[in-house]
């Protein structure tokens, strides 16, 4: 699939600056605008701080953005984040429970080294490539998307997109409750507590409470999460804001690592079962304080300051390989391991913003720096040991006791210490052209500590810095209030794997660079809204072998593609929200094994993804939606044979709303209503596929007061 980028360029721009002209002609014989859309639809005028922190628009950024709201997030019943944000252009999921069910893929670029996951705006920073926060969307007020490189406002890990995650803050006014409950298949029952609002004249508060829990739909899949996160605000004046946050979760997800193919495919009477043991283990354990400062020191400076403490502490213990023989028509079972993260991130993030105004510019101006100390440790039982044989359609799941061999030590540990300097400018050169410039310089000192190396090597340590400077140009035209023209050019960073756990000294960051062009607009009084955009990314310093086997930074990975996002409001009842992403992505070059891979497409990479959802009020207090999600075919494997071939999905998923009253709202929900067999997540090895759940109904009620 090729691109040329100036077609799809004066499509967009032809589809623009019609209805735009129309608009500003209508105006002329317009004096007033009675009636509002009922929906912001892709919410083109709230600010975001996903690209940047001048507090911009997304009308106003020069980038791809967009905003998944509570409203959203419940409606569609997405209880995880990455349901939630693989609704969104050109997201789709590659994750397992190695990764901690977090992992996606965009723009032809996959998993956490790629895809930053920021919490109230700071960098979780990943360790052997697994992430576990946020438990659930319950806390969370919105999800920021930001498509393309973010490593300006977010650092290292930012090639392909940035998705930070805002949760339920303390604000004040009327204190305000919720209540929501949800039952449904697999012996779903899901409640969650709200709260919030005026404590005294100077002090507000938020509290959130969840408790989720579920039989699951593989065998021995239960899962159990308990999440309770607040806040406290005390603002002692107008200009000064004191916030103490805190987020805690236990979470005990489904034990389920896969199902074996035979024949390169998945039976369907094996899709419920679970090859793992009976006495599977996978606990996730997060604790997340921080205290914000905003103090308007004067007019046009504004002093903002954020310090946090991260401790994640994760076990595994799991047999999580499983073949299919055909000569014995047995599922054999390797990899009897056990796995433990100790990890702690405390860091501080400090910026002034300024506004000043030149007369014949305006600047939005954020200068500051950022520090964190992030301590990682590795235990396991390495090497993996035990093999046991299990029926396919009816496996004996045994026990971890039975096969496991080596004691569970300390294998390695790191001490990483992140520091960054950054700057950012909002350039408003008239009422129609402004231009963002950023520029960021980051670098780790990174110790690493071996104690128990499996490869044959005695233990020692590794020492290395990590450096590099990002940088970016936004060009912004709105010939009117309701379009906006852009154009941007930035550089990014990316960690080879990931920077907690790197093993080769001799590394450094890998280098990625795009250009995108794009277009925004709102017009038919917000009924219609859309964006276009169009990019090219290239990434070089990838590890690859030279022609003679010697591992070098001379790899390199590119993609193009268009993205099209969709807002259109029918009828008064009737709304339609759609999107739709092309990618080619491939490796420019890549040696590994001693096998050329340049020219095929990287692994976990979708050429179209493509969203569909439909709100339609059927009565006055009765709501019918509907939606389905689709995903391309991908390559599990570098060198794309059609047997590592995952199968595209088509998926729709469903919801009827009852409005009892204005405090009371009861919901019926379907999920993969068509019970889609080819709804595979994720591949884990070669020799089996991580599936979806199957069909599930839910009833839910919401009360407020």
């Amino acid at each position: 699939m090729k691109f040329n980028c100036y077609t799809p360029l004066a499509l967009a721009f032809g589809v623009t600056i019609m209805p735009a002209l129309a608009d500003q002609v209508g105006q002329q014989n317009t004096i007033t605008i009675t009636e509002q859309a009922s929906s912001s639809g892709l919410n083109l005028e709230d600010n975001e701080s996903a690209s940047s922190r001048l507090g911009l628009s997304l009308m106003d950024s020069p980038a791809s953005i967009e905003l998944i709201t509570q409203q959203e997030i419940a409606l569609k019943a997405d209880y995880s984040a990455i349901h939630a944000v693989t609704r969104s252009t050109g997201f789709s999921s590659n994750a397992n429970q190695g990764n901690g069910g977090t992992s996606m893929s965009v723009r032809g670029f996959s998993g956490h080294s790629s895809v930053v996951q920021a919490y109230d705006g700071t960098q979780m920073y990943v360790g052997a490539g697994t992430r576990t926060f946020p438990a659930d969307t319950w806390t969370l007020e919105k999800i920021e998307v930001l498509r393309g490189p973010g490593s300006v406002a977010n650092g290292v890990g930012a090639i392909g997109a940035t998705i930070n995650y805002v949760p339920k803050a303390a604000r004040f006014g009327d204190i305000k409750n919720e209540v929501d409950v949800s039952v449904g298949s697999f012996n779903l029952k899901r409640i969650g507590l709200g709260s919030g609002g005026t404590l005294t004249d100077k002090n507000a508060y938020r509290i959130n409470i969840l408790h989720h829990e579920s039989n699951g739909y593989f065998d021995n899949g239960d899962e159990n999460k308990r999440v309770i996160a607040g806040s406290l605000l005390y603002q002692p004046n107008s200009d000064l804001n004191i916030i103490l946050s805190f987020d805690y979760s236990e979470v005990e997800p489904s034990k389920y690592w896969g199902t074996p193919l035979v024949n390169g495919k998945i039976k369907s009477s094996t899709r419920e079962n679970n090859y793992n043991i009976k006495d599977s283990v996978i606990e996730y354990k997060d604790w997340w304080p921080r205290v914000g400062v905003e103090w308007q020191l004067s007019e046009n400076i504004v002093l903002r300051s954020d310090t946090y403490y991260l401790s994640a502490d994760r076990r595994w213990r799991n047999v999580e390989e499983y073949v299919y023989n055909p000569n014995s028509d047995l599922v054999d079972r390797a990899f009897y391991l056990e796995i433990l993260h100790e990890v702690s991130q405390i860091g501080n993030r400090t910026d002034f913003l300024f506004e000043i105004d030149t007369g014949s510019l305006a600047h939005k101006i954020s200068v500051g720096a950022e520090v964190n100390q992030i301590d990682f440790t590795h235990l396991n039982n390495r090497p993996y040991g035990g093999s046991s044989s299990v029926s396919l359609d009816e496996p004996t799941p045994g026990s971890w006791h039975d096969e496991a061999q080596n004691e569970t030590t300390k294998d390695f540990s790191s001490d990483t210490i992140q520091y960054a300097i950054f700057f950012e400018d909002n350039i408003s050169i008239s009422e129609q052209w402004n231009v963002v410039l950023g520029l960021r310089r980051d670098e780790y000192d990174y110790e690493r500590s071996d104690f128990a190396r499996s490869n044959g090597e005695e233990a020692g340590n590794i020492e290395n810095v990590f450096s590099g400077t990002s940088w970016r140009v936004g060009l912004v035209f709105q010939p009117w209030d309701s379009v906006s023209f852009y154009a941007q050019f930035n550089e990014a960073l990316d960690p080879v794997g990931s920077v907690l756990t790197s093993t080769n000294p001799d590394l450094k960051l890998a280098e990625g660079a795009q250009f995108e062009v794009g277009v925004k607009h709102s017009f038919w009084e917000d009924h219609l809204q859309y964006t276009v955009s169009i990019y090219d990314i290239e990434k070089k310093n990838l590890v690859s072998e030279n022609l003679g086997g010697v591992s070098l930074q001379i790899g390199g990975q590119s993609s193009q593609g268009v993205e099209l996002d969709l807002y259109l409001k029918a009828l008064e009842v009737i709304s339609i929200d759609f999107n739709i992403a092309f990618v080619d992505a491939k490796y420019d070059e890549f040696i590994s094994d001693g096998t050329d891979f340049s020219g095929n497409t990287p692994r976990n990479i979708s050429d179209m993804t493509a969203n569909l959802w439909v709100n339609w009020q059927l009565l006055p207090k009765l709501i019918m939606s509907a939606g389905s999600r689709f995903v391309d075919e991908r390559f599990s494997d570098h060198a794309n044979t059609n047997a590592t071939k995952l199968p595209g999905y088509l998926v729709y998923d469903a919801n009827l709303q009852w409005e009892v009253n204005p405090d009371l709202m009861l919901s019926l929900r379907g999920k993969n209503l068509t019970d889609e067999e080819s709804f595979v997540l994720s591949s884990y090895g070669a020799t089996q596929w991580v599936l979806a759940e199957g069909r599930s109904i839910e009833l839910g009620l919401n009360y407020r007061f």
